[in-house]
């Protein structure tokens, strides 16, 4: 009788503790939501407003609050700046967005701090032509829209407007979106620019490839799909601005 009810309780326990997660994941998925960004035709830099929920002197450390914070359904993104990791929650396009999530995280009894993240215009004057330049622009703007069409499908999926099966649509649509404009720049790419256009060209391969692998991606330890979205557009926008440097300092 005693075994039996011993088993009961460590069921009962396990049950809850469940429940408490769930709750907490839901606490931070909700908080960090917010309405749905505008995409953008075309490119003059970037920025960005991210949530941080922790700083920290070493990797280590921040590694340990990534995992908590993917499991609470934000994107655990580490940052490293002047030899600092931040982990960083979600990001916006919009000052009053970053926040109104900050004020709804304060809420929660969580402690965060905004952190302005920018990508400024590439240096294109070296190019061969100013149609060329443009076609360049295009590409890094499909980029930025590819970041913020990310957002939004993330926000789709703690909203619950989408389940997983169309949110994984809406992800290859923008995987083809991303392939379209870099067939575009194949084409139109002349010889004396070859330098730019393979620079892009292996950024595009590494987002495809990041796209790829959120499509296939499959719910393990709790980190749901909402949380790689989130960890995908964050990892999206900073190959940006890798791309950015390497065309303003290499040419």
């Amino acid at each position: 009788m005693k075994n039996a009810l011993g088993k009961i309780f460590v069921l009962f326990l396990s049950l809850v503790c469940i429940a408490v997660c769930v709750l907490l994941a839901s606490i931070l998925s909700s908080a960090i939501t917010v309405s749905s960004s505008a995409s953008s035709s075309s490119y003059d830099g970037f920025e960005i407003y991210a949530i941080s929920l922790g700083s920290y002197t070493s990797k280590q450390a921040a590694q340990a609050t990534e995992e908590d914070v993917m499991q609470r359904g934000g994107a655990g993104y580490i940052y490293k700046k002047n030899e600092i990791y931040y982990v960083l929650a979600s990001a916006y396009e919009r000052e009053n967005d970053a926040k109104l999530v900050k004020e709804n995280l304060t809420a929660n009894n969580n402690t965060c701090t905004i952190m302005k993240i920018e990508i400024s215009a590439p240096d294109l004057s070296k190019t061969s032509s100013s149609s060329q330049a443009k076609s360049f622009l295009s590409a890094l703007g499909e980029i930025k829209n590819s970041v913020l069409k990310l957002y939004d499908v993330s926000v789709a999926l703690d909203t619950k407007t989408v389940d997983e099966t169309k949110a994984k649509i809406q992800i290859i649509e923008i995987k083809g979106s991303l392939e379209k404009e870099f067939e575009k720049l194949s084409r139109g790419t002349n010889a004396v620019d070859g330098i730019y256009y393979q620079t892009i060209k292996n950024t595009f391969a590494s987002l495809e490839k990041r796209l790829a692998d959120l499509r296939n991606y499959q719910t393990i330890n709790g980190i749901s799909l909402s949380t790689m979205v989130k960890k995908t557009y964050l990892n999206f926008f900073f190959e940006l601005q890798s791309l950015t440097s390497a065309l303003n300092n290499e040419f």
